[in-house]
């Protein structure tokens, strides 16, 4: 699935054991270059950035930046965090 603009999802920071999760609508999808990191080698490491807002005013942050790593982890301000999207069933 590919992250747009308006799909919902929840989060939990993987270092916190019982945490509830969080949830966030994604505001925009950015490239590595839109992040501003320039060098070929950012491929490497980062597939994509989100920005999102939260949608849960219990949520630790109300508005971040998600990294979507080319390891297939996600990390928010480099915690990792367990992601899941909502699927759209229209």
């Amino acid at each position: 699935m590919q992250p747009k603009p308006g799909d919902r999802f929840s989060f939990t920071y993987l270092d916190e054991e019982g945490s509830q999760p969080c949830e966030a609508i994604v505001h925009r999808v950015l490239s590595n270059r839109e992040e501003g990191l320039s060098s070929p080698e950012a491929d490497f490491y980062v597939a994509e950035w989100l920005e999102a807002l939260s949608s849960d005013p219990a949520a630790p942050v109300t508005s971040f930046t998600m990294m979507l790593g080319a390891d297939c982890k996600t990390y928010i301000d480099g915690r990792a965090v367990c992601v899941t999207f909502e699927r759209d069933l229209s």
